[in-house]
């Protein structure tokens, strides 16, 4: 299994990313209360749409698709219309030690008065984790941000945090296909899930 890198001009025209919850539910057939169990272990989906081209820049499209021989290899995702915090938090800040679980996590050096808003992605590692609520570094630079996904695994404490273009490694679920016409080449449409390590 290798780690393909994105083409030169990966741009979609159309991207969803989606969290795909593990959870189970169950219904009393007799009293009609139901109870849901969340199984943790949650994981992101991305659907996207590569916008028409030439048919140089479809030829290192196909290459990809091509390269990543179906589910066999991964390529690193992020969230392409949020590539960087909407939130003021930059620099390099720390992550304090979280258990498996967990629903929230302790930045450290964050900056005083650094942000972080709701719907903001950040990696520490190897999870990519979206921030369920605005979070404010206080006087120390400590931010406690509570998460929309729990963290799969424990994570150590002094782990980076990362706010650029955090990723999480992909695999591609649809056998996309570049469709040449003269001239150019159409769009096409991609579906991926995150790698569960």
């Amino acid at each position: 299994m290798a780690t393909i890198t994105l083409p030169a001009g990966f741009s979609p025209r159309d991207f969803t990313m989606r969290l795909v919850t593990n959870q189970r539910s169950f219904s009393s057939p007799f009293g009609g209360s139901e109870q849901v169990v969340d199984l943790l272990n949650d994981r992101w989906s991305i659907s996207l749409t590569l916008p028409s081209s030439s048919s140089a820049n479809a030829a290192r499209i196909e290459a990809f698709v091509n390269a990543m021989r179906g589910m066999t290899n991964t390529c690193n995702l992020y969230h392409m219309q949020r590539k960087a915090p909407r939130g003021t938090m930059r620099g390099s800040p720390t992550c304090g030690a979280a258990s498996m679980g967990a629903a929230s996590v302790t930045l450290s050096s964050a900056g005083v008065g650094a942000t972080l808003l709701a719907g903001d992605m950040i990696g520490i590692s190897g999870l990519l984790l979206q921030v369920a609520s605005d979070a404010t570094a206080n006087g120390s630079g400590v931010m406690i941000v509570t998460l929309v996904n729990r963290l799969r695994t424990a994570i150590s404490g002094g782990a980076a945090v990362t706010w650029d273009k955090p990723t999480a490694p992909f695999r591609m679920l649809s056998t996309g296909s570049v469709n040449y016409q003269p001239g150019y080449a159409d769009g096409v449409s991609l579906d991926f899930a995150e790698v569960i390590a």
